[in-house]
């Protein structure tokens, strides 16, 4: 998501929209990213963790190519569909932006416990921003070389329909007790 941060704004701009348009585009993700988090964490403890967290990577990812269409898909022989396109992604994106967070530390809780969730979600969250620099700044780089957000865009989605499939590729949902495993299992 460093992608978003860092290039939104300049792309909704590059894209001949006013920065106040872009700016509220931009707070429009932020806006639903709370709806997002708290709708998807309430169906991941209905359905499952696994199930809804791949569902909010597959949701980025169609978000994503929703933004690409804002745009046109020129290799597609797609025009641009404008503002209402970028508008409908970015709701997308920004719904299912924070739900991996809480989804995350959910499904590891259950997982490996609540005595270890401090340990591995504290790594992963140590070695995150590494990624999303990165991300960010090959954006930009893309961007340098290509003149548009395209080819980054589109490997935001290959990343995420990548994130989705190792997500369903791990084994199936345990079973959850009220408080999750550690709690069932008296090891907290």
């Amino acid at each position: 998501m460093s992608f978003v941060n860092a290039h939104f704004v300049t792309y909704a701009q590059d894209l001949g929209y006013h920065a106040l348009v872009a700016a509220s585009g931009f707070s429009l993700i932020g806006a639903t990213a709370i709806i997002g988090a708290l709708w998807m964490g309430h169906l991941s403890d209905k359905y499952g963790r696994r199930r809804m967290l791949a569902f909010s990577y597959q949701l980025r990812a169609m978000g994503f190519v929703v933004v690409l269409l804002s745009m046109g898909i020129p290799f597609l022989g797609i025009p641009s569909l404008g503002i209402v396109a970028l508008v409908a992604g970015v709701l997308l994106v920004g719904f299912s932006w924070n739900a991996v967070v809480g989804i995350t530390a959910a499904y590891v809780s259950d997982g490996f416990g609540t005595g270890n969730l401090g340990k591995i979600y504290g790594t992963m969250f140590a070695v995150m921003p590494l990624g999303s620099g990165l991300g960010a700044y090959l954006g930009g780089k893309l961007f340098d070389v290509r003149g548009t957000y395209d080819v980054a865009i589109w490997s935001n989605v290959g990343l995420l329909i990548a994130s989705a499939l190792l997500v369903w590729s791990i084994g199936g949902e345990r079973p959850q007790a009220l408080g999750g495993p550690a709690a069932a299992a008296g090891d907290d």
